[in-house]
């Protein structure tokens, strides 16, 4: 079967061009936003769900609240080296201060690799 059968059913290239874009768009975003409890959260959860948050700043964050205690505010983010005004705003819907998720599910991670440190644990424990 022709496997671009459907997209020469349009005549106009700009069709063409609009429905391939429609369905890149489709399949690039996520089907849902987690909002992140930023108080709880470990670095793998913060690295996965927020944009522009790498491991460094991750881990940056995990640290200023280790040493500084809880942020009452998203805006609080700022104080954390490396993280500005501009990380919090394309963040805001998805950054809680007490509500959200605080853990990473086994499988996932921003890189797409499989999380196995956990059934790794699990597995050491099991054998011995």
């Amino acid at each position: 079967m022709d496997k671009l059968a459907f997209f020469r059913r349009f005549d106009f290239p700009f069709y063409q061009a609009a429905v391939l874009g429609g369905l890149l768009l489709v399949f690039a975003l996520p089907l849902h936003a987690e909002v992140v409890n930023i108080n709880r959260a470990d670095a793998a959860t913060l690295q996965h769900y927020l944009k522009g948050v790498g491991e460094v700043k991750a881990k940056a964050i995990v640290a200023y609240r280790d040493r500084k205690g809880s942020f009452n505010s998203p805006e609080e983010l700022t104080y954390v080296p490396g993280i500005g005004p501009a990380t919090v705003e394309k963040n805001r819907k998805n950054i809680s201060v007490k509500r959200g998720v605080t853990r990473l599910s086994i499988g996932k991670s921003k890189a797409g690799k499989m999380n196995t440190s956990s059934s790794r644990r699990s597995n050491e424990s099991n054998s011995g």
